[in-house]
């Protein structure tokens, strides 16, 4: 395969990880913003797995 046939493919995993990161970013945002004291452990656990369903689910499926 020649370099100018993996230049498109970089572009396009470049595009993919930032995609990512900024998920990622929203994710943790999200997370940081409950207050822990509120919650029981299982409430706590829904509710960071509902924002990451949320966040990348959601998401894989609008690309």
């Amino acid at each position: 395969m020649e370099i100018s046939e993996l230049e498109p493919k970089i572009k396009d995993t470049q595009v993919e990880l930032i995609k990512h990161q900024e998920k990622t970013q929203r994710f943790k945002e999200y997370v940081q913003g409950l207050l822990i004291g509120l919650y029981t452990q299982d409430e706590f656990n829904r509710r960071v797995e509902a924002i990451f369903n949320e966040t990348f689910k959601r998401d894989t499926n609008d690309s």
